[in-house]
């Protein structure tokens, strides 16, 4: 499959994510970047006193899911903190990767609103930005 351009692309989470078209019109933000980054697995030192030459390593059971950060047109009559200070369960995440056209790759996982940032400029769109930590599997 050849790269893409992120024009169709999309995210939702809980009910204050969503791009303004299509299945994602739901949500409370308009998006205009996505990036899911640090997804990554742990490897553990298995040297041992008999080791010689380099260390050895394993990797580890578990892997970090990561974090999305998304950047939004922010409306500040919604009031996302809420779902900083109230919630305490893992919402459904779900990132929509443009994939040719009309067609999108769907990763999904569960995750939490951990960061909100908010900025107003003279003559420019009012933005934000939304960080969430993935939980477990992704998808």
């Amino acid at each position: 499959m050849p790269a893409d351009i992120g024009q169709g692309s999309y995210i939702t989470f809980g009910t204050i994510l969503g791009s303004g078209s299509g299945s994602a019109a739901t949500g409370q933000y308009k998006v205009t970047s996505i990036s899911w980054s640090g997804i990554e697995r742990a490897v553990v030192d298995a040297s041992h006193m008999l080791t010689t030459g380099g260390k050895e390593f394993v990797a580890s059971e578990l892997y970090d899911p990561g974090e999305i950060t998304a950047e939004i047109l922010f409306d500040p009559s919604v009031k996302p903190w809420t779902a900083i200070t109230s919630v305490d369960t893992a919402q459904a995440v779900a990132v929509y990767f443009a994939d040719g056209g009309a067609n999108v790759a769907a990763w999904s996982a569960k995750g939490y609103l951990t960061a909100f940032e908010a900025g107003s400029q003279m003559e420019d769109m009012q933005t934000g930005t939304i960080t969430i930590k993935v939980s477990g599997s992704i998808s």
